[in-house]
């Protein structure tokens, strides 16, 4: 498996392409977001308030959180920042994050400190407070806005899984830094793609190459983000994501797809093909739900036989 650099670029000169298209590190790209100065704890307990949010639960170390997630549940938002707080504080997190080791290092490293479970959000920043949205602003790279402002915070060693997003997308570290891996949609053929799913059974995180020996052959591209900066994930990049400092807290800004971005990925169109027909079914539902319910005549005698 070979990995290398994701290409850096100032956001004066940075505009994602329609057809051609690599990820991206941008820089200056958010240089005026209040969030970057006032996103400490006792801000955000504040300007969230007495909400509560859905947590991820996993069993053990938060390793690739979208492939092994227990029930999880509602809490309050503040206890859930204490226990990132407490989690990231700790002494044995601290040295891990200061050794500065790489992926594999530190996901075993993480695994090793013996949780018996963690925890992860992803909420609508919207949702979850209009103030903190405010606090940020769109990047203003496509005509039209964003469909989803996403706000994730999780301890030291999370991650998502490898995955692809079928929507463009902009992820921006606002606290501490996390580690992306990625790989473009031609390369899904090493990286065993769960069926009809876009996440991948393959970790480039700790590399299996017995069970998955079809990966060295994958070509990967790898950067760690810092607080301040931006990455452009193009359409159907494959990607796994994971937090390098004691906690982080990004946003992430998803598009509508462009056209003809989605038919120029084949690797994606079974996943568009049943999404659609999701879409299909849940709008003839909802149709048939509001449609005037017709009078059934009571059936005769004759009707009956």
């Amino acid at each position: 498996m070979e990995l290398n650099p994701v290409p850096r670029i100032a956001a004066c000169s940075f505009r994602p392409a329609r057809l051609a298209r690599a990820p991206c590190v941008v820089t200056g790209n958010v240089d005026a977001w209040p969030a970057l100065q006032r996103w400490q704890p006792a801000y955000l307990k504040t300007a969230v308030g007495a909400r509560k949010v859905a947590v991820r639960e996993i069993s053990g170390a938060p390793r690739n959180v979208y492939q092994n997630m227990l029930a999880g549940g509602k809490i309050l938002f503040s206890d859930y920042l204490d226990w990132v707080v407490e989690i990231a504080g700790a002494e044995d997190i601290r040295a891990i994050a200061a050794a500065g080791a790489d992926t594999a290092q530190l996901t075993r490293a993480i695994g090793a400190c013996g949780f018996e479970s963690t925890y992860y959000l992803d909420v609508s920043l919207g949702a979850l407070s209009p103030l903190l949205l405010a606090d940020t602003a769109v990047p203003p790279w496509f005509a039209l806005p964003p469909v989803d402002t996403i706000f994730w915070c999780g301890i030291l060693g999370t991650s998502s899984g490898l995955h692809a997003d079928i929507k463009p997308n902009c992820n921006v570290q606002v606290f501490g830094n996390k580690t992306f891996i990625m790989f473009a949609p031609s390369q899904a053929r090493w990286l065993y793609p769960v069926p009809r799913m876009t996440h991948c059974r393959f970790d480039p995180n700790v590399p299996d190459f017995e069970r998955f020996p079809l990966a060295r052959r994958a070509v990967g591209w790898k950067c760690t983000l810092h607080a301040g900066e931006s990455l452009y994930i193009p359409v159907g990049w494959y990607h796994q994501v994971t937090v390098a400092s004691p906690w982080a807290i990004n946003v992430n800004f998803f598009w509508p797809r462009p056209f003809p971005q989605g038919l120029a990925t084949p690797q994606l169109w079974g996943q568009l093909v049943q999404r659609g027909w999701g879409s299909l079914w849940r709008a003839y539902a909802d149709l048939r739900r509001l449609a005037p319910k017709e009078q059934q005549p009571a059936l005769t005698g004759k009707d009956k036989e």
